[in-house]
């Protein structure tokens, strides 16, 4: 576990029972913020790993560069923008269809988070009394909203891993932004190899009761519990 101004977090990835492990992540400190990041390499297409990983990478990168006076979701679109860019040349360049889901928190040190999300990666805020995490980029998800099925109907569902958005495949992508408080609460970014498995209501109760450290190792305990054979990755973060 790190504790830098304030925030403590910790970090877990688990390959599940898959061959590599295709999820990329980062969690560290950078011009007076902490920035977290999940990304979920494309199982299927080829290089989602090299995907994943670029991801984090120029996410990094321009955070580091344009984070000082900058706005945190300006830099977070400018970044996803150039994310997807990069990694649909590379897939021109080598006949390659890689691709990746990320979702990114920027923290200040009020605990004003600055959320960007492609894909079906997840940023949660728990505190005793409300539960929050974006909005799933999926097929499925377009049938929540719509009340065709339930929340807990989708986690069944078939099609449940079929995107409407990811980085690399297209030459334009929607990010969708979310500003909101951490206010005392517990952050969570996963990859939907926990939260495809394990209940929201699980999740949280786990976050909630357990130091960073404690919270990572029994999430992907309990996404191995819940017969999860996809890669996980979790980060919690908390005050």
């Amino acid at each position: 576990m790190r504790r830098e101004a304030g925030l403590r977090y910790a970090v877990m990835s688990d390959v599940g029972k898959r061959k590599q492990n295709e999820d990329a992540y980062f969690a560290g400190r950078m011009s007076g913020h902490h920035l977290f990041a999940v990304a979920d390499g494309l199982g299927g297409h080829a290089s989602g790993e090299v995907a994943s990983r670029m991801a984090v990478e120029i996410l990094a990168e321009t955070a580091g560069r344009d984070l000082p006076g900058n706005d945190p979701g300006e830099m977070l679109i400018r970044a996803f923008e150039q994310i997807n860019a990069v990694i649909f040349e590379y897939n021109k360049d080598n006949a390659l269809n890689a691709g990746t889901t990320l979702s990114a928190a920027v923290v200040d040190e009020s605990g004003r988070c600055w959320v960007g999300t492609v894909g079906d990666s997840r940023t949660y805020i728990f505190t005793p009394t409300s539960s929050w995490h974006t909005r799933d980029q999926t097929y499925v998800q377009g049938l929540v909203e719509s009340g065709v099925i339930s929340p807990a109907e989708a986690m069944l569902h078939p099609r449940k891993n079929v995107l409407t958005q990811a980085l690399g495949l297209s030459a334009r992508v929607q990010v969708d932004l979310d500003i909101v408080e951490l206010a005392g609460g517990v952050l969570l970014l996963s990859s939907d190899g926990l939260h495809d498995h394990v209940p929201e209501s699980v999740i949280r109760g786990i976050v909630l009761d357990r130091d960073p450290d404690a919270a990572c190792r029994r999430l992907i305990d309990s996404a191995r519990d819940a017969a999860s054979t996809d890669n996980a990755t979790v980060i919690v973060a908390r005050a």
